[in-house]
């Protein structure tokens, strides 16, 4: 038989179990909420880094973008390494009337296959560049100015300058040709020999005698058959998308010049003297019409 505890111990007992029960307690109260909150200063601290890094990653890519744009006379002679000719727009950023200027610039620059490039004269440091360019004048704005290789500056359009404007100057100032020019030409050039000798025997033929009439009818023929031989080889170019309507034009011209001479030829052969004269007189403003295009295009051998 086991013995009953005494009042006295199991009142002591009691106030163990009740320490003990309060201590545990007390530690799982108290160290769950430490743990929590250090796991909140911990979730915090990372949140400030996480966002601490991503505004430095920000702020290197934007500084990374700003270093890599090429502005001022870098941006120059990057230009001409490629162009020959660099139209260069002046204009003051956010002013209306200087940014049309320099869109405008920008779209005569590409018209005529020259490089572009803009110069803020809101922005220090290009302006200063800009200065020394100029033997250390400041450049008004809107301008156009065209620098050859060589940081040649070789003309300038002060104030606004629409698009049509800028590329004639470009090609004034630098006649580039697109290989469909230089193709049109090599064909004219090719053809240009023949046909001016016919036509040189047709104009010292004596129209008063029926010989002279037979021998400037052959010439014309001549310079007829050439003349469509040449637009046939003219009519295989491609002209670029801008120049295309004009350079038909020029082609359709041709072929009917050629037709005009045939026909001439026939009049000559009958003694139809007048109407030999009429389409004569038809082919000279024809041939000028003709030659105007060719002009325009820059397919000079192409051009009487």
């Amino acid at each position: 038989m086991k013995p009953t505890p005494s009042p006295r111990v199991r009142f002591f007992a009691i106030l163990a179990l009740i320490l003990v029960a309060g201590g545990g307690a007390y530690m799982l109260i108290h160290g769950s909420s430490s743990t929590s909150n250090t796991a909140g200063t911990q979730t915090t601290l990372r949140a400030t880094k996480h966002t601490q890094t991503t505004a430095k990653r920000g702020a290197k890519l934007e500084k990374s973008k700003k270093s890599a744009s090429v502005g001022g006379i870098n941006a120059l002679d990057a230009a001409l390494v490629n162009h020959p000719l660099v139209v260069v727009s002046v204009y003051a950023r956010n002013v209306s009337t200087d940014d049309q200027a320099m869109s405008e610039a920008q779209a005569g620059a590409a018209a005529a296959g020259a490089g572009f490039v803009a110069f803020n004269v809101f922005d220090e440091r290009t302006a200063r560049q800009l200065a020394t360019l100029l033997g250390g004048n400041a450049a008004p704005s809107p301008e156009v100015l065209f620098f050859k290789r060589g940081r040649k500056l070789a003309f300038t359009l002060q104030g606004f300058a629409d698009s049509r404007i800028v590329a004639q100057a470009a090609k004034n100032v630098y006649p580039f040709s697109d290989p469909w020019v230089s193709d049109a030409d090599r064909i004219c050039s090719r053809f240009s020999g023949p046909l001016s000798l016919a036509l040189s025997k047709a104009k010292s033929a004596n129209l008063d005698t029926a010989a002279g009439r037979a021998q400037a009818a052959a010439a014309m023929n001549s310079a007829a058959a050439t003349l469509t031989r040449e637009t046939k080889s003219l009519r295989a170019v491609r002209a670029n998308v801008g120049n295309a309507k004009d350079y038909s034009q020029l082609v359709a011209d041709l072929q009917q010049i050629a037709t005009n001479m045939g026909s001439e030829a026939a009049a000559l052969r009958g003694n139809d003297r007048t109407t030999a004269t009429s389409i004569d007189q038809k082919n000279a403003a024809l041939i000028a019409s003709a030659s105007s295009l060719a002009a325009k295009l820059q397919i000079i051998s192409c051009a009487s």
